[in-house]
């Protein structure tokens, strides 16, 4: 059976509703991005920190695009993070060869792990709908996905996809360093998805 994709303001859309081919399809683009500045900028005499800058600016948008809808699995977790490595020991002209940790290239470099950043974006989108009036239609649809499915409805053989709100869930539910990241913005971590539901139904 063939898939159905097509692409919608920037983003790949397949009628399976995962994103792994769309982060497969930023980093490809985000790649060809690093290449065409290694002559220009990345080997020029310009600082660390005007390159590291420059990284923000014009390469992680092309990258995290649209990453707000992402329902990040364990393995594309591992491709943006190892992406994101490449692109710093490139910026930083550390070889391969040479013995330098990853956690001594995020020390020097005082980049976070772009997976971090992916999750505050999520949770701050998250924050924004349940915020929004319940007459909106993302808010209607976030209520359709955490409500309980018809009687009737039997799970397909398998193990269950990695959803959206499966992803949130995750997030919120790992209390040890959400509050850190999102700083100021106040979200309630103590409890699941389908706890707030039904705290805002009360």
């Amino acid at each position: 059976m063939t898939s159905f994709t097509f692409t919608y303001l920037g983003c790949r859309i397949d009628d399976c509703g995962g994103s792994e081919e769309e982060i497969l399809r930023r980093i490809k683009i985000a790649r060809g991005c690093m290449k065409s500045l290694t002559k220009n900028i990345w080997r020029s005499s310009i600082t660390h920190s005007v390159k590291i800058q420059l990284y923000n600016t014009s390469i992680l948008p092309v990258l995290l695009y649209g990453s707000e809808l992402w329902d990040v699995t364990v393995q594309s977790g591992k491709r943006l993070d190892a992406f994101d490595q490449w692109c710093l020991r490139h910026i930083l002209q550390i070889p391969f060869t040479a013995h330098v940790t990853n956690q001594e290239v995020r020390i020097h470099s005082a980049q976070p792990p772009v997976t971090q950043t992916i999750t505050a974006r999520r949770l701050r989108f998250f924050g924004h709908i349940v915020r929004s009036d319940s007459d909106e239609d993302h808010t209607r649809a976030l209520n359709a996905g955490i409500d309980d499915p018809p009687k009737d409805w039997r799970r397909p053989r398998g193990r269950p996809r990695q959803t959206w709100l499966r992803t949130v869930e995750n997030d919120l539910n790992n209390r040890t360093w959400v509050c850190g990241l999102l700083g100021t913005e106040h979200i309630t971590v103590n409890c699941g998805v389908k706890s707030w539901k039904r705290q805002r139904s009360c």
